[in-house]
């Protein structure tokens, strides 16, 4: 599947004018912003009822199969999800979302989709940890009438027939960071790439955003790829360890989790503070917000948690009969100098974000 490059940044980008999300957030009007950091698992017994509702007839027991929940972005994004599962219990098209994660291991979650296959969901919904590792999976699925949405780490290369997909551009999202931080440099310099998952979908698509951007800036040279996990404990750790054997560095780009790990780091080392791109958690939002030099020039770009939630309206749309494309971009976030002020009193784990209710889904993400 292509991924839109160079879309326009109002498009598929928000740039943020309004304060973090909180814990508890109506969702029926609207878009708005909440971070959660907790995350829920559903009652599997649910799920051998599920074919008593019937595609059309709601009453459905939908599974979330994710790669990773180790961090405050999956466990946001779970728990939007659940969020959005108890709204459309209230409306009787849900009876169940159930969760399971594969800790990184492709194997593992295969087994676990195909354990939903046999516990007779009525949909799944799939955070992958490869582009390929579970097209066996999601076309056992597929064969079986059981519709996968993809979400957050995709694309995969299923071609399924019932395959969809929600994806960001990955691209432009990166592209935005990496080219702002070149520019704040000065276009010329050292910087480190605080890359993901090795292996993850996300993290290859995120890598060519930034290798893309670079060739505009021939004098910028990358002097060190460090795979975080997008975890700011294994940020800190490898740059503790890396940056002794680096001489000055002027930039870090990195795809999220890991941004205040990178400000420590550095202030641990004690050494000069790179423009480091944020992304756009509340550790970082509020450093830069309250304690970063004066004037300090960056940007905060993020993926967007909601898109779990996203995925559970539109795996009710799906089965309620409603003409959904296969593939859909969601919007990602962008937090600017001019905006940051507003973040100075997130939570810690929050994650600034928008959230959209059921109508913006249908009227944004179904465009084709």
């Amino acid at each position: 599947m292509k991924k839109r490059i160079g879309a326009v940044l109002l498009v598929t980008a928000i740039l943020f004018t309004f304060v973090a999300c909180s814990k508890e957030e109506d969702t029926s009007k609207g878009s708005s912003t909440a971070p959660v950091t907790a995350s829920t698992t559903g009652s599997s017994t649910a799920a051998a009822e599920s074919k008593a509702g019937g595609k059309g007839n709601g009453n459905y027991v939908i599974g979330f199969s994710n790669s990773y929940n180790g961090n405050s972005y999956r466990q946001s994004m779970e728990a939007y999800a659940k969020q959005v599962g108890e709204e459309l219990k209230k409306t009787g098209e849900v009876k169940e979302l159930i969760f399971a994660e594969s800790n990184q291991n492709n194997s593992t979650q295969v087994q676990q989709i195909q354990n939903f296959i046999m516990q007779g969901v009525n949909a799944i919904i799939i955070d992958p940890g490869s582009a390929t590792a579970l097209n066996g999976a999601i076309q056992e699925a597929s064969d079986a009438g059981i519709p996968c949405i993809i979400v957050n780490d995709g694309p995969v290369t299923s071609k399924a027939k019932l395959c969809y997909q929600i994806n960001f551009d990955t691209v432009a999202q990166m592209g935005t960071l990496t080219d702002y931080v070149c520019k704040a440099i000065g276009g010329k310099g050292n910087i480190i790439e605080l890359r993901g998952t090795a292996g993850a979908e996300f993290d290859a698509i995120a890598h060519k955003g930034v290798q893309e951007v670079l060739k505009k800036y021939p004098n910028v040279k990358v002097v060190s790829e460090i795979y975080t996990d997008w975890t700011g404990s294994k940020a800190q750790s490898e740059l503790a360890s890396v940056l002794p054997t680096l001489g000055k560095v002027d930039g870090v780009v990195t795809q999220g989790g890991d941004s205040y790990a990178a400000v420590q780091a550095f202030q641990s080392a004690k050494r000069d503070l790179p423009v480091i791109g944020g992304d756009n958690r509340g550790y970082f939002l509020k450093w830069w917000a309250n304690k970063a030099p004066k004037n300090y020039d960056t940007i905060s770009v993020s993926s967007n948690p909601w898109d779990g939630a996203s995925a559970v309206y539109v795996a009710a749309d799906i089965l309620g009969g409603k003409d959904v494309p296969k593939e859909m971009t969601h919007p990602y976030g962008v937090v600017t100098k001019e905006d940051v002020a507003k973040f100075a009193n997130v939570p810690d784990e929050s994650i600034a974000c928008p959230t959209f209710d059921r109508k913006w889904v249908s009227e944004n993400l179904y465009k084709k």
